[in-house]
């Protein structure tokens, strides 16, 4: 059990350093459904993700930014951001 723990930062920083994203399909339009964490510069992350999925530009659809509360044990979440976006079409 130890082993684990001794390992648990590094497993958070690296699913802290990335950007999760989802594609849905609703009536023909696609949306990106993108999630970024504060540790990493979390909304200018998702927004430079949004710019690689979409070349013509995109509508952001939704934000949001999701905030754990302290729970007095020493570990730190920081705070996620979610946001939604449609491709632009030419």
């Amino acid at each position: 059990m130890k082993k684990i723990l001794r390992f648990a930062p590094l497993f958070m920083l690296i699913s802290c350093a990335s950007v999760q994203s989802t594609t849905i399909e609703s009536h023909g339009v696609q949306t990106h459904i993108l999630t970024c964490s504060d540790f990493n510069n979390g909304l200018e992350r998702c927004m430079e993700k949004a710019d690689e999925l979409c070349a013509n530009n995109y509508h952001l659809v939704s934000q949001h930014k999701e905030v754990y509360p302290d729970a007095g044990d020493g570990f730190y979440m920081p705070p996620n951001h979610h946001i939604a976006v449609q491709c632009k079409q030419l």
